[in-house]
């Protein structure tokens, strides 16, 4: 028998139905209204001949009817498959029909002359419609198909259930707590992991999804974000200082966590996939700099190698052929291996060391470039740095650094610093501007 969730637009409009789901600059949603335009898009779509296991892709924006079709869709056990708008046509055309698309969705009535797949513009979705006291989603049931790259060329489809969505939010919540009266930011797009698991935060806490594009000038209480924007983040008058600030999808340098934690920001790096529906450790803000620990409903192990494994119940349903359905790749004990490196231990917490593929032995010592890029990027005037591997006729490789900083960078400095923190055959051997067009040794 499939384990049933209720919806929780549902079940904050009938406990506290005057609040606020969903506000902007200029509007703000109650839950109460909010679960009745759920409904109404549901029974639109229903009556276009969606049904449960259809996929369907859309376009998600900033608009507020973005996150109410995904709970649409997720009440007829539809499938929602998020495009990114910056996908050339080509491409969309393709990507329809690999996952056998039954309907886009889409904002842009021009794009119904060039794709051959049945089309309905959002605008004809909004419909209010009186809802049942209760309704009902189911664990099991596929949610999401989200194109993802990773580090590969070939885009993956990766596949999860409501689940996986439902257990991740919960996770999240009991670590970084979020309540009725928060009011959470929607940074990152909607069809990436990371922008749908503020929905699920969000609404499970009965919290208010912000829809704004100003960052810094917003009332938000919590935040997500990537590094990047969490610089230009401190670089601006900050108004209001958030609570939280949940900060993943790309490595973190310590020089950045150190000042933004120096203007009082309460910030949380984390690790974590796609495959593991958004995070799956998460700093305190309060510990020693780290990745922190899993959170609920998540296992963390380090294989012999180093290799950094994980499952639990946020894992995803596997990825999605055209031929073969979703495939979920673990080893014999059920893990799923992320082809990154790291440590574990249990006062500190996970750090990360890299990626297997950008590891490189030099005389027989293994160089992980990341390790080096986060100690350069902890001197205050270096704003990023790159590490790689050069071919050397003594010891098979060596690594030079490429580094961008506010003013011209003293090699015998970065030199020095390095060789404070790390072994010798680890400092690079050269240091180059990453501005420069061509060096003598790589071409970034």
């Amino acid at each position: 028998m499939m384990k049933k969730i209720e919806c929780p637009l549902s079940s904050h409009a009938r406990e506290s139905k005057r609040s606020i789901a969903i506000t902007s600059p200029s509007t703000s949603w109650t839950y109460f209204s909010c679960n009745e335009l759920v409904e109404g898009i549901a029974s639109t779509l229903r009556s276009r001949g969606v049904k449960a296991g259809d996929r369907i892709t859309l376009f998600p924006t900033q608009h507020f009817l973005s996150p109410l079709i995904f709970f649409a869709l997720f009440r007829l056990g539809a499938i929602a498959c998020p495009l990114s708008p910056h996908l050339p046509l080509a491409l969309i055309s393709q990507i329809l029909d690999t996952i056998d698309s039954s309907l886009l969705l889409t904002q842009d009535d021009t794009i119904c002359f060039k794709v051959k797949k049945p089309i309905l513009l959002c605008s004809q979705l909004i419909r209010v419609k009186a809802a049942p006291s209760h309704t009902f989603l189911y664990e099991e049931a596929h949610a999401t198909y989200l194109f993802t790259s990773g580090t590969t060329a070939q885009p993956k489809i990766a596949c999860h259930s409501l689940g996986n969505h439902y257990y991740s939010a919960l996770g999240s919540n009991v670590h970084i707590p979020l309540t009725q009266g928060d009011c959470y930011l929607l940074s990152l797009p909607l069809y990436h992991i990371a922008g749908i698991a503020i929905l699920f935060r969000t609404f499970l806490a009965g919290a208010t999804l912000l829809l704004s594009h100003e960052i810094d000038h917003s009332d938000a209480t919590h935040l997500s974000l990537v590094p990047t924007q969490l610089y230009r983040l401190m670089r601006a008058p900050i108004h209001t200082l958030p609570k939280h600030i949940l900060l993943g999808g790309a490595p973190i340098s310590y020089n950045l966590y150190m000042k933004a934690k120096k203007k009082g920001l309460m910030v949380h790096p984390t690790y974590g996939m796609t495959e593991m529906s958004s995070q799956i450790s998460t700093h305190n803000g309060l510990s020693p700099f780290s990745l922190g620990h899993p959170l609920l409903y998540r296992e963390i192990k380090i294989a012999e190698d180093g290799e950094i494994c994980v499952r639990g119940a946020t894992l995803f349903q596997g990825y999605f052929t055209k031929q073969e359905g979703c495939v979920l790749p673990l080893d014999g004990e059920g893990w799923f291996c992320t082809k990154d490196l790291g440590t574990y231990f249990p006062q500190i917490g996970l750090q990360f060391l890299g990626r297997k593929d950008r590891l490189f032995i030099s005389g027989g010592e293994n160089i992980y470039p990341e390790e080096i890029e986060t100690i350069l990027e902890e001197i205050e005037e270096v704003e990023r740095a790159k590490v790689v591997p050069v071919p050397d006729n003594e010891f098979g490789m060596r690594p030079v650094a490429y580094i961008k900083s506010v003013k011209k960078h003293n090699e015998q400095k970065l030199r020095n610093f390095l060789s404070s923190k790390l072994p010798k055959y680890k400092v690079p051997l050269a240091f180059f501007s990453l501005d420069d067009v061509a060096t003598k040794y790589y071409s970034v």
